[in-house]
């Protein structure tokens, strides 16, 4: 398909659709000792393309943000452009969790788990485990966590893939490379004139990785329908239904609010197609970061710099979908069975909203881009909520058998979010190279 010039994006979406026929096949007629053999294969190609993505995040981190420092004007001003890039993320974190509590409201999500089926010894163990870690989720405890990115070694940063540590450590860099240039311009010519090589270089290995994508995409979602088959799409019908049409409301916002900036909105979705894509694959914002960021500057004409802050924040914190609809839907979950156990708890009471939205925010923040952490940001929400234990391991049991399905709708509806930040961001300063964006892909 390659070589036949087929659209990167039509590309994964043939690998996605041969995935899901596979998979199916695999379930359905191979027998069960046959394809736990087979699915070593499988699963060695997929390890392959998503190792390979992780390998990129901390050189593409390190290297852009650097790059970008020593190379701004005069007149730039990193902190306000990041200063506005937060203050899109919480404006849209708190939009995306209204427009899930509206779903959820309406879909009657309240009432929606017969609390007579669970009891305390069928609540999965790995969610007990996490309530157990984050049972102080104070708003001090929170602020506490999230500066425990700050990395004490710069090589830890990086051997982590620590991405705000990685963050931090380029900005420092990138602002000292600024402030001795004019002192030692000999040195610091030097050191600028790598960092453009190493630019160069960094950009071509993450676009031979980029190829890749589709055979890593086939191998996932094959795997992903053949380990669960039919109950992937039928288990809590209701619930995914919602969740989806959720997100697919999510995506919708931000198109309207691309609309509204003078951006064309269908363009902004097609060129955001392979980074959408992949996450939808890997469940991961943080794997999925090198073709965030190159289809952000390559694509939709974002500029270099807003494009690499706002994808790299966005891995940690401004999940649309991880870090507002999910804990929204969790907390909506919650009231329902803890009024079915004997409690009372109105959700619609202001002081109750108003609880309910200040944690979402707060738990929206400090997120690792990684499979499953949306249940930590939900955790998180509900401990602030004062929801008990008991009735957190009921819920996140209850969507403990769709959440790796729904988890790929979350990541794809992530990365647009914080991708259509980076284009509102650029679009709004003027930096945004509407060539690029209007070219054909």
């Amino acid at each position: 398909m390659s070589n036949q010039k087929v659209k990167f994006h039509k590309r994964n979406l043939t690998a996605i659709a041969l995935g899901i026929l596979f998979g199916w096949a695999l379930y359905a007629f191979l027998p069960q000792e046959a394809y736990q053999e087979l699915k070593h294969y499988i699963r060695t190609v997929s390890n392959i393309y998503i190792r390979f993505l992780k390998l990129m995040i901390v050189p593409i981190v390190f290297i852009s943000i650097s790059h970008t420092l020593v190379n701004l004007s005069n007149d730039s001003n990193v902190g306000q452009r990041i200063g506005k890039i937060v203050a899109y993320f919480v404006i849209s974190v708190t939009s995306a969790a209204a427009i899930a509590l509206g779903t959820a409201s309406i879909f009657g999500f309240d009432k929606i788990i017969d609390v007579s089926k669970f009891s305390t010894e069928n609540i999965s163990e790995g969610y007990a485990n996490r309530i157990d870690a984050l049972s102080d989720a104070s708003l001090g405890n929170v602020i506490y966590g999230f500066t425990k990115n700050i990395p004490t070694s710069i090589f830890q940063a990086f051997s982590d893939n620590n991405i705000i540590g990685t963050l931090l450590v380029a900005m420092l860099i990138g602002m000292a490379v600024r402030r001795m240039n004019s002192r030692k311009p000999n040195e610091m010519g030097m050191v600028i004139k790598g960092l453009d090589a190493a630019k160069i270089i960094i950009n071509s290995m993450t676009m031979t990785i980029i190829k890749l994508t589709p055979y890593g995409v086939l191998a996932l979602m094959t795997m992903a329908v053949a380990e669960k088959g039919p109950s992937l799409f039928s288990d809590l019908a209701k619930f995914i239904f919602v969740a989806y049409f959720t997100m697919l409301l999510i995506f919708v916002m931000h198109l309207v609010v691309q609309m509204l900036n003078g951006v064309n909105p269908v363009k902004h979705l097609k060129n955001l197609m392979p980074a959408i894509i992949t996450g939808f694959s890997t469940q991961s914002s943080g794997a999925t970061l090198p073709v965030t960021i190159n289809s952000l500057e390559e694509r939709n004409g974002v500029d270099t710099e807003t494009a690499n802050i706002a994808a790299s924040l966005g891995t940690t914190m401004g999940m649309n979908a991880c870090g507002a609809m999910w804990p929204v839907f969790m907390i909506v979950l919650s009231v329902g069975v803890t009024n079915a156990m004997g409690g009372n708890l109105a959700l619609y009471s202001p002081s109750v909203l108003i609880t309910m939205f200040i944690s979402v925010v707060i738990s929206s923040f400090g997120i690792a881009g990684l499979p499953g952490t949306a249940s930590f940001a939900a955790i998180t929400a509900m401990t602030i909520m004062g929801i008990t234990p008991e009735v957190m391991g009921i819920v996140l049991t209850f969507v403990l058998s769709v959440d790796s399905l729904i988890d790929m709708g979350r990541t794809a509806t992530n990365i647009f979010g914080v991708s259509s930040a980076a284009t509102f961001i650029s679009k709004r300063e003027g930096l945004m190279d509407m060539e690029t964006f209007n070219k054909e892909n």
